[in-house]
């Protein structure tokens, strides 16, 4: 998960539209990366945006970029109110 990230809230609310149209791109996007359909260049641009984020740790595999994509999907359905608690980080 975040390897530093600030877990401060969004000062302004989403509209539950643009959530879950996110929510389909990260699923889209890791779904992409596991079954190779992601041209490396764009993989490399994910990765170090992940980064910046501080929601990946430089230097992951490719496995660490499609988990934190996923974590960051879950994150977005808790917000979206698809759980009532947010959900834990997979053992890597």
């Amino acid at each position: 998960m975040s390897t530093g990230a600030s877990e401060a809230v969004a000062p302004r609310p989403c509209r539950t539209s643009d959530l879950s149209f996110m929510i389909r791109l990260m699923a889209l996007l890791e779904g992409e990366l596991l079954a190779g359909g992601i041209p490396a260049r764009l993989a490399d641009r994910v990765r170090r945006h992940l980064e910046t984020a501080d929601l990946l740790s430089p230097g992951g595999t490719d496995r660490d970029l499609r988990q934190s994509i996923n974590e960051l999907n879950h994150r977005l359905r808790h917000t979206l109110g698809e759980y009532d608690e947010p959900t834990t980080t997979v053992p890597r």
